[in-house]
């Protein structure tokens, strides 16, 4: 009696591993599944297991799916070769697989894979990082922007299910959803706040809170000064540069509205504004808005009118200015020629001598030595046409004092003049040798970078900010020491460009290229070394000699043009 019952149970359990599944699929007259093979489970969170096998084969038609068995009992079907059974109390348990196909034929179990299912108690780490940016880089922002309150990903055996953020110790965030991500907006009018962010896992269990962030809001409602000193000024067949005298507002300008015949047709970041697209004979009325950061607009500019002329020949370059880039170079350039053909190139003149040509609208003049320069410019078309030799006023005056490390030389520099129209005394630049100053400072003894970038810098601006962000250049090799004037001007703005390539902030084309927006100003603020001094000044004789001299040079150098 006791051998039978053994046997009975033998027979009861091979039918509940395969045998009979085996048996249906021979009377059906089919081949069944292979047995799937490299079954794996383990605990992937709390109260759940996830179970992985390889796929099984079939010779006489497709695999369907698998049967997942838990302790015996089959819990679930599936058409991939992964399961997680999830909702499982903790335990000892042990997991197979068969596979069947589309002529219902099932293979055999696999092999048993054990698993242990504990109680998940450890919580995730405590997020890091915790920062908060809205309309501005400092620590004030507007309450017309939301603020976005941003940390560093926290990290848990199981995984992160998710965040809880805090205002002032009272969660905050949606009410519905997990904050999944690691970063939340919050809209807040002015006051002062807090902010601290926990983490959890499935299991419930929280991180600390992490180190807060705090930030306080004001209200900014002024708004900018109205753009001054408008002009226009035909470029092309189609064409104008619209032009104007940058504003001013208590925090930053941000940008420029430009308005034609009363309609906004573009926002600029500042002068001037290439308008194209215009008919020869027509009237066009421009304006222009100044805006700051929080969407405060000032009154528009007074008109500016321009009547779109006929080009029936070939109109020299306009716009010519040359400045000294570094010691011994000037930096010649120029708005394009207008012609009714296709221009060839420009040829470029070094006090009445052709000294370069090619396609190019600015060239550098290198390895000067002290002197007086005039520049000028000619276009060619496709037709042969050369026009006049176009210059303008432009005097750049430098000092280099003499020294075995010019590295090290104080230099002065005066302020170039604005830039007037095309067919008036040559551009120039005049170098003078300078007396060598007392006061100089020494690289080693310059201070540590403490500026704060807050404003919005860009072409034709003067401000201290300006000469922050020019001895911050030069201090990186981006920058002569001597173009630390506080104007942000051509050189500038190309040394800032360089900065911003290399940075990966911007490039060529990029939004925001050649000018300081809240992108760049958060690179700046966060620059660590020191910033290079302003050029130290001279003593009182040894200035007025260098001005003496360069008045003396322009003098000689108008007398020399009009006896022409």
């Amino acid at each position: 009696m006791k051998t039978k019952n053994v046997l009975a149970l033998f027979l009861g359990v091979l039918a509940a591993v395969g045998f009979g599944w085996v048996a249906h699929a021979q009377m059906a007259g089919v081949t069944a599944p292979s047995v799937p093979t490299g079954v794996s489970a383990a605990m992937s969170a709390s109260a759940q297991v996830s179970v992985s096998w390889t796929a099984s084969t079939e010779s006489s038609g497709t695999i369907e799916g698998y049967y997942i068995y838990r302790n015996g009992t089959r819990v679930a079907v599936t058409a991939n070769t992964s399961f997680v059974d999830a909702g499982v109390a903790p335990g000892f348990y042990g997991y197979t697989i068969a596979s069947y196909d589309a002529n219902g034929a099932v293979s055999a179990q696999s092999s048993v894979v054990s698993v242990t299912l504990t109680i998940d108690t450890m919580p995730p780490t405590t997020p890091t990082g915790v920062t908060i940016t809205g309309a501005t880089s400092t620590n004030s922002f507007y309450a017309t922007t939301p603020l976005t309150i941003s940390w560093s990903a926290s990290t848990d055996n199981f995984g992160v299910a998710g965040y809880q953020v805090y205002r002032n110790g009272t969660q905050i965030g949606p009410s519905t959803s997990t904050i999944t991500g690691t970063s939340i907006t919050d809209a807040v009018t002015q006051g002062t706040y807090t902010y601290a962010v926990a983490a959890y896992d499935a299991a419930q269990n929280y991180s600390g809170r992490s180190v807060p962030a705090t930030v306080t809001v004001v209200t900014d409602n002024t708004s900018p000064s109205a753009p001054t000193n408008i002009s226009v000024q035909q470029t092309s067949v189609n064409g104008v540069a619209v032009s104007w005298a940058t504003s001013t507002d208590n925090i930053a300008v941000a940008g420029y509205q430009i308005y034609r015949n009363g309609i906004q047709i573009a926002s600029a970041g500042g002068p001037p504004y290439a308008d194209s697209g215009l008919s020869v004979g027509s009237i066009y009325n421009y304006a222009v808005v100044a805006y700051d950061e929080v969407g405060n607009v000032s009154t528009k500019s007074s008109l500016v009118t321009a009547t779109i002329q006929p080009v029936t020949g070939l109109i020299p370059p306009y716009s010519l200015y040359a400045t000294l880039d570094g010691t011994s170079t000037a930096h010649f350039s120029w708005s394009p020629a207008m012609d009714t053909l296709a221009l060839t190139g420009y040829a470029i003149y070094r006090n009445g001598v052709q000294i370069a040509s090619g396609t190019f609208t600015d060239y550098f003049d290198r390895g000067l030595v002290p002197g007086t320069y005039a520049y000028g410019v000619s276009a060619t078309d496709v037709g042969g046409n050369v026009s006049v030799v176009a210059s303008s006023t432009s005097a750049v005056v430098f000092v280099i004092a003499p020294s075995p490390t010019p590295t090290s030389t104080p230099m002065v520099v005066a302020p170039a003049p604005t830039p007037e129209s095309a067919g008036s005394i040559p551009t120039s630049v005049t170098v003078l040798p300078a007396a060598i100053s007392s006061s100089a400072t020494s690289p080693s003894a310059l201070p540590q970078n403490n500026s704060t970038f807050t404003q919005f810098l860009y072409f034709g601006l003067r401000s201290s900010q300006v000469q922050s962000l020019q001895s911050l250049l030069a201090t990186n090799g981006y920058l002569p020491s001597v173009n630390i004037t506080g104007f942000f001007g051509t050189i500038t703005q190309n040394a800032l460009e360089k900065f911003q390539c290399d940075q990966n902030i911007a490039c060529t084309g990029n939004a925001g290229w050649g000018m300081v927006g809240p992108k760049t100003r958060s690179v700046l603020n966060g620059y660590q070394g020191s910033v290079a001094a302003p050029p130290s000044s001279m003593s009182s004789t040894a200035a007025m000699t260098a001005e003496l001299e360069m008045l003396q040079a322009e003098l000689a150098n108008l007398e020399q043009q009009l006896s022409k």
